[in-house]
């Protein structure tokens, strides 16, 4: 299951626990694993709490910021000049550009602008 089971939940399965009975039959009447159970309850007992635990994930290692400044700095850029100052490739820095809004717009010399909300393509 990719989602958390909600709080209320949890509680009322950790409360069939603390009367008594046994972590299986609070898997069976509930319709959960017996190991989840198990592992709520023993979060209870030494944590006091049977809040689900938050999923750590990797830190980008570009912030928005650094990306509007290059783009401030040289609007003249080609995706692969980008990669090389960020240290990733092309379409690594094309992926950073369509993340944070900004659209390739072709006048008399090509510039990468902030795109409007109403615009969704890129020119590749």
């Amino acid at each position: 299951m990719s989602e958390s089971y909600s709080q209320d939940f949890r509680r009322k399965v950790i409360e069939h626990v603390k009367k008594g009975n046994s972590c299986h039959s609070a898997s069976m009447k509930f319709e959960i694993a017996s190991n989840t159970v198990r592992n709520w309850y023993k979060r209870y007992k030494l944590e006091g709490n049977f809040l689900a635990r938050k999923v750590g994930g990797k830190k980008g290692r570009l912030s928005k910021e650094e990306v509007e400044s290059y783009v401030r700095t040289n609007p003249n850029f080609i995706l692969s000049d980008m990669g090389k100052h960020f240290g990733m490739s092309g379409p690594g820095a094309l992926y950073w550009l369509k993340k944070l809004g900004y659209s390739y717009k072709k006048k008399t010399s090509p510039m990468w602008k902030q795109a409007k909300k109403r615009e969704v393509s890129i020119k590749d």
